[in-house]
């Protein structure tokens, strides 16, 4: 027979084993996603669906006509300025200075005459 003092061991080492066996389960376990398949939407519906609400967005706005007709629509000044073309620079403007012939670059001596 097996002393008291001995199977109470034995009943603890279980217990203990059994608690880290479920928390490692606990802690370690995938979570489980539900997806009900009839809910499941594709990237092209998603995106599909936001242009559509979108679109039902613009279709409710109005614009005044009157509004181009106002003194203040009339008074409106426009300020752009004009955009001159400018000459091209070097085709390959990574190139080395000189090595594809558009333009080349001399260094002058300049005297100021102070010694």
């Amino acid at each position: 027979m097996v002393s008291p003092k001995t199977q109470k061991i034995f009943i603890i080492a279980i217990v203990l084993l059994l608690l880290v066996f479920f928390g490692y389960r606990a802690f370690t376990k995938e979570p489980e996603i539900l997806v009900d398949e009839s809910t499941v939407l594709s990237d092209t519906e998603i995106a599909g669906k936001d242009i559509l609400i979108l679109v039902e967005k613009l279709k409710a706005i109005s614009i005044d006509q009157n509004l181009f007709s106002s003194p203040m629509f009339s008074n409106l000044r426009d300020f752009s300025q004009i955009i001159f073309p400018e000459a091209k620079g070097r085709t390959n403007p990574f190139a080395t200075i000189g090595s594809d012939g558009s333009f080349s670059v001399t260094p002058t001596a300049t005297t100021t005459g102070r010694r």
